[in-house]
């Protein structure tokens, strides 16, 4: 498939313009080449992972390697991910709050894995734009629910807080929820999955007795990588795309 036509299909559902103006979204590293005939896909670009860019075309992934302006290329394991990129000539693409914002992101995933219904935005924003999903599910108890949500991210763990009898109206933030926890609380679902909350922000969904799921940020996340490969198969079945799920959280130990 052509460089150009990848970007062209990922932007025709997730315009960069609706990125936040903070972000990374976009092109981040071109290449001299127009063919594309191995993708990788994944949430996070790790050090860890380095070897196995040596034969692909194309990086996508959720969020940026790149986000400020770099000052330096150093030795840090960052540094060591661009140059490896640029070396093997790797077009690199990041699809970050500019897919977040729309409903073909994880807003539809949520919907149809949970099979909930009347459904919005947890967080709306302009032009039929937001953020998460809001709705309402039913037959599933809290438990049932976090074991699905474990399940359907693939995440190591959830922590479930059980802090009122209901799990009908829930509200997902994908990534981090702290910057939305007012909007949480003026809408007071029975249940919020999100991560990366602290402990005043748990605290304070315990006293207004709204359940909590939290999962860490990337398996929140990992849906990503099944989305875009069903967008880009969907215009090139050929296409030849390595997935990979790996998470700052693989290295924890459960005890």
């Amino acid at each position: 498939m052509k460089k150009d036509k990848i970007i062209h299909t990922i932007e025709s559902i997730f315009p960069k313009e609706h990125a936040e103006p903070w972000d990374n979204s976009g092109l981040i590293i071109d290449a001299d080449k127009e063919d594309i005939n191995k993708i990788y896909l994944s949430v996070d670009l790790l050090y860890d992972n380095i070897n196995e860019l040596d034969d692909v075309d194309m990086v996508i992934t959720h969020h940026p390697l790149i986000f400020k302006g770099i000052k330096e290329i150093d030795m840090s394991a960052s540094s060591k991910l661009i140059k490896k990129m640029v070396k093997n000539d790797i077009v690199y693409y990041s699809a970050h709050t500019s897919f977040d914002i729309q409903r073909e992101g994880f807003y539809k995933f949520y919907e149809d894995e949970l099979n909930m219904k009347n459904t919005d935005f947890a967080i709306k924003a302009d032009d039929d734009l937001g953020y998460g999903i809001r709705g309402e599910i039913s037959d599933l108890s809290l438990k049932e629910l976090a074991e699905k949500i474990k399940n359907i991210n693939k995440a190591k763990y959830v922590q479930v807080y059980k802090n009122n009898d209901k799990n009908t109206k829930i509200m997902i933030l994908n990534g981090s929820g702290k910057d939305f926890l007012d909007n949480v609380l003026e809408s007071m679902p029975d249940t919020l999955v999100t991560s990366d909350l602290g402990y005043h922000d748990v605290q304070a969904l315990r006293n207004a007795k709204i359940n909590l799921i939290m999962q860490d940020h990337n398996s929140s996340e990992s849906a990503f990588v099944n989305i875009m490969e069903d967008i880009l198969k969907k215009v090139d079945k050929d296409i030849e795309i390595v997935k990979n799920f790996s998470s700052f959280t693989d290295n924890i130990e459960i005890l």
